[in-house]
């Protein structure tokens, strides 16, 4: 990585992480946490890995905004205005920014031989929280809700419940995150990018079992669950991804 594409990922980390501040989509802390996840990504993976990663806040911010009058009335936005912490910030970029180091020391030390492997592991660990975070955000609009661990009928915005609004749009969104992510990573169209739109949706339906398993019997935090579940769609498209090459 030459100097010149080190500073554009710092300026950009930099901008948007005060601009989303600013626009009071972050807290201070989450600002904070944001610039350094993303500094992570960009300086130990690429400026292309960066952009990769930026498509999802991106979307997530614009899903947390839909009908964020209705969520504010029944309670159920993210913070007091629908703004993430740096505990938000945490669980769903601790995998892509822990997959970023792996990468660079792979590069470093391994020559690089698992470049491609941890490429898709790092795309697939993003997808999880594309497809859970819109899911969450879009799913909650939807008054038909099940407990996916009974299919019985529950609340909105409950951990574990599953709507068909919500799942519609997470699979919408998901293979499109997948599909411009992986042109944005590799430089081509392969229909490999279905490694990681698969895996985004594994591991949304996994932060939902969680969720209804351990999240709602307090053994587990939601932030927590984010970041176990995308670490693991990230393994599963390594493993996948290993095995299709």
């Amino acid at each position: 990585m030459d100097a010149l594409e080190a500073l554009a990922i710092l300026a950009l980390s930099a901008v948007l992480s005060a601009v989303a501040f600013r626009r009071g989509l972050l807290t201070k802390d989450g600002a904070a946490a944001a610039f350094v996840s993303a500094c992570i990504i960009g300086l130990c993976g690429s400026i292309w890995w960066l952009l990769a990663y930026l498509v999802f806040p991106a979307v997530a911010f614009a899903a947390t905004m839909i009908d964020i009058g209705k969520k504010e009335e029944k309670g159920l936005q993210e913070g007091k205005k629908g703004e993430r912490s740096a505990l938000n910030i945490l669980g769903v970029g601790l995998a892509p920014a822990a997959i970023a180091l792996v990468n660079l020391t792979d590069s470093t030390f391994g020559g690089g031989d698992t470049a491609d492997l941890l490429a898709c592991a790092f795309i697939s660990a993003v997808a999880v929280s594309m497809a859970d975070t819109v899911s969450s955000e879009i799913g909650v609009l939807d008054d038909k809700v099940w407990m996916i661990t009974t299919m019985k009928r529950t609340e909105p915005g409950i951990n574990g419940g599953i709507s068909r609004l919500g799942l519609l749009s997470s699979l919408i969104a998901v293979f499109i995150y997948a599909f411009i992510a992986w042109f944005f990573v590799f430089g081509d169209f392969d229909l490999l990018f279905l490694i990681p739109a698969v895996c985004g949706m594994i591991g949304n339906l996994l932060d939902s079992v969680v969720g209804a398993v351990l999240e709602n019997k307090g053994l587990i935090s939601k932030y927590g669950n984010n970041c176990v579940t995308a670490f693991a769609g990230g393994a599963v498209g390594f493993l996948i991804y290993f095995a299709a090459a």
